[in-house]
């Protein structure tokens, strides 16, 4: 931080060139007997819970009784989303979809 007084300045007090903090050193640490923890963030999201962590996502379908049919209904919207990637439908286009009902 007394590096940062040093700077050169302009005639506004601003500096020529932007400072750049590249590492910090911690001297006195009040908080000591603090212990940083991992936080696994859970969210429900189609009806399956999504463990999410630092590395990877994963779905966990086990935990819900009607896990099967969730797996089931995820793949046939992930066929779906390839189908269709890179196609817009238009209003007129999902009104004569066959899979809805009239």
């Amino acid at each position: 931080m007394l590096e940062l007084e040093e700077a050169l300045v302009d005639e506004n007090d601003k500096p020529l060139y932007v400072p750049k903090m590249i590492k910090a050193e911690l001297l006195n640490n009040p908080f000591s007997d603090i212990i940083p923890r991992i936080i696994v963030q859970e969210t429900f999201i189609h009806d399956c819970i999504i463990l999410c962590n630092d590395k990877f996502c994963y779905s966990n379908f086990n935990l819900l009784s009607f896990g099967e049919k969730a797996e089931e209904d995820e793949e046939e919207s992930a066929v779906l989303n390839r189908k269709s990637s890179g196609k817009s439908k238009s209003a007129h286009g999902h009104l004569t979809d066959p899979k809805l009902s009239s």
